[in-house]
């Protein structure tokens, strides 16, 4: 029989049984009879943990005896392990405006920013477009008929009307 010291701050019912992880199903009964045997009340009735200890051995027998609650508590004692592990250390942040301007590693935001800047200029235009009113534009100066051609010919909308 391996016997293991508590490593974890919670101990386990694999502590309690001072049993291995991968301990088998007639290990985990050698030691619950073993403990039995030494913890009992009635082998030692002065002593007031006896009750206490007796009461944890047989609730992790309860447990490892078990193929179905043993699994469960096996996956609890790799969650607790899993928690337990340092979080690793967080990268130092940039040093200088240049580090976080620079192009080569924040293009997405520079591409962002024209982009917005872009959607902002159409929309502003389509904004003074919509609410100036709309200008009359002169006709061209060779374009605009004179007085002798509008009187030389029937007279078009354009010219004033003859007297």
């Amino acid at each position: 029989m391996k016997i293991v010291a508590m490593a974890a701050p919670m101990p386990t019912y694999y502590d309690v049984l001072q049993v291995a992880r991968d301990a088998s199903a007639a290990e985990v009964r050698t030691a619950y009879r073993k403990l039995a045997q030494k913890y009992h009340p009635d082998k030692m009735p002065d002593n007031a943990n006896a009750v206490r200890a007796m009461t944890a051995i047989n609730a992790a027998y309860e447990v490892l005896s078990d193929p179905h609650r043993r699994a469960e508590h096996d996956l609890w004692i790799r969650r607790a392990e899993r928690t337990r592990q340092p979080l690793p250390p967080v990268p130092q942040g940039p040093q200088s405006l240049w580090a976080i301007l620079h192009p080569a590693t924040s293009w997405p935001w520079y591409l962002l920013s024209a982009t917005v800047l872009g959607a902002f200029g159409t929309v502003a235009t389509a904004v003074y477009l919509t609410a100036m009113p709309a200008r009359a534009a002169p006709l061209p100066a060779a374009t605009t008929p004179t007085a002798a051609a509008c009187q030389a010919a029937p007279a078009p909308k354009h010219c004033a009307p003859r007297s």
